[in-house]
């Protein structure tokens, strides 16, 4: 939340010298640069948002933070008698804030995706391409870290009993991981893909397969286990509100 904030408050630094200093008769373009420090400063607040790593997340809301006080003094110049000495001190603040952004740069290309382990590094076998429950369970921490840098959204689908797991491969892609719970239950691990990215590939399965119910879940802030029980809490009332 705190992070989010940062750079208005930034922004209020960079207007300080209109109450520090008299008036200028004209507003133009003093107006203009204000509207653009105040843009900065709102794409700043979306970064602090972006799931990306916190140091990333950190040092590029800093630096667009600083840049939008720097525009903000550009603007306190014109629409006030700002002495020469403070916009020498904001093109050094700009030089800053471009550094810092960099940084923010390096540590997002240093970043490297979690891999997951392949199956049978953890001593499973799949048959078909389809992996048994107790292969999720050893899964289970590095897709919930794996979800801390990019989307992982789980798909439970509820199909036959006599349902072959071989058929859903050929509607996902390569990265895609399907488990099966048990007879006509299956956890598909969709790997990049946010929730629309997740009914896509649902509605492609409903049109060639039966499916019972289903649920979907971005598997964010949480352990496999808790995603699990909220997917099945949210199938039991459909089934309840059904019949």
């Amino acid at each position: 939340m705190w992070l989010s904030l940062l750079p208005w408050g930034f922004v209020l630094l960079g207007l300080l010298p209109l109450w520090l200093f008299p008036r200028q008769e004209t507003i133009y373009p003093g107006v203009v640069f204000l509207v653009a420090a105040l843009i900065l400063a709102a794409a700043a607040s979306l970064y602090a948002k972006v799931p990306l790593d916190p140091q990333v997340r950190f040092f590029w809301v800093l630096g667009l933070g600083v840049m939008s006080s720097v525009v903000a003094v550009a603007a306190s110049r014109d629409l006030a008698q700002v002495p020469e000495d403070v916009a020498v001190m904001a093109s050094v603040a700009s030089l800053m804030g471009a550094c810092v952004f960099l940084i923010g740069l390096f540590f997002l290309l240093q970043r490297e995706d979690p891999a997951l382990p392949a199956p049978v590094q953890k001593g499973f076998r799949n048959h078909d391409g389809i992996m048994p429950y107790a292969a999720l369970q050893a899964l289970a921490p590095s897709l919930e870290t794996l979800s801390g840098v990019r989307p992982v959204t789980l798909l439970l689908l509820h199909t036959r009993t006599d349902q072959l797991g071989a058929e859903l491969l050929q509607y996902l892609r390569q990265p895609d991981m399907v488990f099966q719970l048990k007879p006509g239950q299956f956890l598909i691990a969709l790997q990049g893909s946010n929730l629309e990215g997740a009914q896509i590939v649902f509605r492609r399965i409903r049109q060639n397969l039966v499916i019972r119910a289903y649920g979907v879940l971005p598997l964010q802030g949480m352990s496999i286990r808790q995603a699990l029980v909220q997917l099945e809490g949210e199938l039991e009332h459909y089934y309840l509100t059904q019949h």
